[in-house]
């Protein structure tokens, strides 16, 4: 068909034909197009509206000199403070360039071709080009009609051809997460020749707004299972590029490691993670002050006419009387930058970060005219 591009001979097919990885509205892509972000409020990604702790700075400050030297490949410093705070051996902990290589890393050693993965929908946009690369059978299970997971459609939906198993919780982009019940059932339902990789950039502000400790019930299951984590969100330290999973055996987390870079987390990340493991006031400081946001933005979406989903999280979603992208125009018209969310049938939801007080206030009263 004329238009229509011929994959080259040395780009595998799947991989040519999966979908292009959507270019977030970065602070550097929105200036890439020509906009002055210093006017543009940020209420999109995710991101902390906090700056790291004064000590993370201080840790990379102290530390760039040691730039010409390449990082410690198993973040030995890293790892000892999460095992002895975790209970998980140093041996059973992979890190990684964020979440993101690891999730990938999950794929890649439980994976081959035709074979098959569920994953829980509508979820962080980056699965969908993760899985259409590596040519997955997969079994997407939509969210039951209040926005939380479907923990029996998902098992429901496992095969005998299913090898791996996504649980995503406190979810992106709902908020919600999973309950102790809900995962008692999964950790419990889940095969154990499958493997369960759960999802917790967001586990923080979940066991902050008192959810359940994943991990907890996660080592009462026979069959393999890992938990990832990340410094991207309650730890404002998305720039950093620096996450971890702890897994269920030395086995899995040495197969882990080797789908991933061996110089993969940079030397100052190193040193800013563990200055920011120790500091566990100002994590609180954020917790604290992102749940009041977060409580600003639901209460205000509200008044507004809206039907705001309740959230765990650093974000607030809600379904709009427009399309969604349609109303992330109008918004970046006014200077706040959100989202919209990215899976089919959700064409009328948007996405906002919290901010702090002012910033919040101010998103609102732009939505308010976007609204009219």
């Amino acid at each position: 068909m004329e238009g229509v591009q011929k994959p080259a001979s040395y780009i595998r097919p799947a991989l040519h034909d999966a979908p292009n990885k959507v270019d977030p509205p970065t602070d550097g892509a929105l200036r890439h197009k020509g906009l002055d972000t210093s006017k543009i409020l940020s209420m999109g990604l995710n991101e902390s509206c906090f700056p790291p702790s004064p000590k993370v700075i201080k840790a990379m400050q102290d530390n760039l000199s040691s730039v010409n030297l390449y990082p410690d490949a198993q973040c030995p410093h890293l790892s000892d403070i999460i095992s002895e705070r975790t209970g998980i051996a140093p041996d059973c902990i992979v890190w990684g360039n964020g979440s993101e290589e690891l999730l990938k890393g999950a794929i890649d050693l439980s994976l081959s071709p035709g074979q098959g993965l569920v994953l829980p929908v509508p979820t962080f946009w980056g699965y969908k080009s993760l899985v259409a690369a590596f040519e997955a059978d997969v079994a997407e299970v939509g969210n039951l009609p209040d926005g939380n997971t479907d923990i029996d459609g998902i098992l429901a939906a496992i095969g005998n051809n299913t090898r791996i198993v996504f649980l995503i919780t406190p979810n992106n982009p709902t908020g919600r997460m999973v309950d102790q019940a809900g995962l008692e059932k999964i950790i419990a339902g889940v095969p154990e020749n499958v493997l369960l990789c759960i999802d917790e950039a967001y586990y923080d502000f979940g066991l902050h707004a008192g959810g359940p400790n994943v991990l907890d019930i996660l080592k009462t299951r026979n069959g393999p299972w890992f938990t990832v984590f990340t410094f991207s969100k309650a730890y404002a330290m998305a720039g950093m590029r620096i996450g971890y999973a702890l897994c269920s055996d030395a086995q899995l987390a040495q197969a882990l490691q080797k789908t991933t870079c061996v110089f993969n987390v940079p030397i100052l990340a190193q040193f800013a993670g563990e200055a920011a493991l120790k500091d566990l006031e100002y994590l609180d400081f954020i917790l604290t002050n992102v749940a009041a946001g977060r409580d600003q933005l639901f209460d205000g979406l509200t008044e507004l006419g809206l039907d705001p989903i309740p959230s765990v999280t650093n974000f607030v979603s809600s379904p709009v009387p427009m399309n969604a992208r349609d109303c992330m125009t109008a918004m970046l018209d006014k200077g706040v930058q959100i989202n919209a969310w990215a899976d089919p049938g959700y064409e009328n939801f948007i996405r906002i970060t919290v901010g702090t007080a002012e910033d919040n206030a101010v998103c609102l009263a732009a939505l308010k005219e976007v609204l009219v």
